[in-house]
């Protein structure tokens, strides 16, 4: 019993150091920062969903020549890879259904089928909704992939959205403080696994 709760905390031990690259959170820092942006210059040029789709490849060469070169012998366990794969498939599941509610209520407004007073509280505190909703998202996400630090970006999330309504500030304003805040935190854990785990030469 000893030896396997020893060898399930070796295991932990070896996930987070893998993942105290901060990689994750510097690229999708920048994908949230380079979505307020477009929204903050009203440009018609899709940067967020280019990053949407270079992203993956992008991180993957990242962790091959950062996190694998530094830290040769570690090896994450399956069940820690199957926890991060779980917890990316239930936020592209979050991100369709909210495209798919989108729409229905683009349908419902055009066709009269949703009453007018719900689409104008929904556009009301729509920036509340997606807060909260945000917030969620994240920590179901912490709470599959075991990244603790998620849980402090759903925290500020809804912080930023809810400060936000209460502001009257542009929702693209605190979409960019979220993206910036992830972004900045990335890079900051970046720097520290870079200098705590040089490469050793071969």
């Amino acid at each position: 019993m000893a030896q396997n709760v020893g060898s399930k905390e070796r295991e932990q031990r070896a996930y987070m150091r893998y993942q105290e690259d901060g990689v994750l959170d510097l690229l999708v820092g920048l994908g949230i920062v380079l979505a307020g942006l477009t929204m903050l210059v009203d440009s018609d040029f899709p940067l967020a969903a280019l990053w949407v789709v270079v992203w993956v490849p992008i991180w993957m060469s990242a962790k091959k020549l950062i996190t694998a070169r530094r830290l040769p012998d570690v090896e994450v366990p399956k069940e820690h890879l199957a926890g991060m794969m779980r917890a990316g498939v239930f936020i592209v599941l979050m991100l369709v259904l909210a495209l798919l509610a989108g729409m229905v209520m683009l349908w419902g407004r055009s066709t009269g089928s949703v009453p007018v007073g719900f689409l104008e509280g929904l556009r009301e505190y729509l920036m509340v909704v997606l807060g909260v909703t945000g917030a969620f998202v994240m920590g179901v996400a912490a709470w599959l992939s075991g990244l603790g630090r998620l849980y402090a970006y759903a925290m500020l999330t809804a912080v930023a959205f809810v400060g936000g309504y209460l502001l009257h500030a542009p929702f693209a304003l605190a979409l960019t403080v979220v993206g910036g805040v992830i972004t900045l935190w990335g890079g900051v854990m970046l720097v520290r696994f870079v200098r705590k785990y040089p490469i050793q030469p071969a």
